[in-house]
C-alpha cells in the first residue's frame, strides 16, 4: 500500500513538473508572438514543424517567423524551392494556410497602385489547404459553387480568406475569418474586371 502511495506521489510530481514546463513554454511563445520574432525551426511546435518540413521538400529552411495577425498565430517559413524564394504559412495547429512565391516585381513596385493587396500578404491557397471551419462555412454560404479564386489575405490588419465563387451563374465575393466566421458574401458588379 505504501509503495502504491509513493507511485501516486511520483506521478503527481511528474505531472506538476510537466504542467510547469508547458506553462513556461506558453508564456515564452506568447512573448515571441507578440514581437513577430524570428525563431529556429526547432523552436516551433511539432505539428507546425512537420508541415513546414513536408512543404520544403528537402530544401533548406532559411528562416521562420511567428506572426500574430488579428489574434491568429501564423508561422511563416522562408524556403528556396526550384531557385525561387517561397513563403510557407502554417497555423499554430499545423494546418497549411498556403504558400507564396515571392515575386521580385512586387518588391520593386512601390507606386502603391494595387488596391487589392492593401497589406501585401495575399497568398493563393487551395480548397485542400483550408481549415475545416472555413471549408464548412464556405460550403454553407455557397453550396455547389465553382471556386474561381481563393486567397489568404490581410486587410486593415485582419487576416481572412477571400473567395471568388460562381453560384447560380453569378460571381460572389466571399470573405471568411480563419475561425470560420462569415465576414462577407456579396454579389460582385459585372464591371469589376474593367
Amino acid at each position: 500500500m505504501r509503495a502504491m502511495k509513493h507511485k501516486h506521489m511520483v506521478l503527481i510530481g511528474v505531472l506538476l513538473a510537466a504542467g510547469v514546463v508547458v506553462a513556461v513554454g506558453a508564456v515564452a511563445t506568447q512573448r515571441m508572438v507578440a514581437e513577430d520574432e524570428e525563431v529556429s525551426i526547432d523552436a516551433v511546435p511539432a505539428a507546425v514543424r512537420a508541415t513546414i518540413v513536408a512543404q520544403a521538400q528537402g530544401n533548406p529552411i532559411r528562416e521562420v517567423e511567428i506572426e500574430t495577425k488579428d489574434g491568429v498565430t501564423v508561422y511563416e517559413a522562408e524556403v528556396i524551392i526550384d531557385g525561387e524564394e517561397t513563403d510557407i504559412l502554417v497555423a499554430a495547429d499545423g494546418t497549411l494556410l498556403g504558400t507564396e512565391v515571392d515575386d521580385e516585381e512586387d518588391e520593386d513596385d512601390e507606386d502603391g497602385d494595387d488596391e487589392d493587396e492593401e497589406d501585401g500578404d495575399d497568398v493563393q491557397v487551395s480548397l485542400e489547404d483550408l481549415p475545416a471551419a472555413v471549408l464548412a462555412t464556405l460550403k454553407e454560404a455557397a453550396p455547389g459553387a465553382e471556386i474561381k479564386e481563393l486567397e489568404l489575405e490581410t486587410e486593415d490588419g485582419r487576416t481572412q480568406y477571400a473567395i471568388d465563387a460562381v453560384l447560380d451563374g453569378q460571381l460572389f465575393d466571399i470573405e471568411i475569418a480563419p475561425d470560420g466566421t462569415l465576414l462577407q458574401k456579396e454579389l460582385e458588379a459585372e464591371d469589376d474586371d474593367d
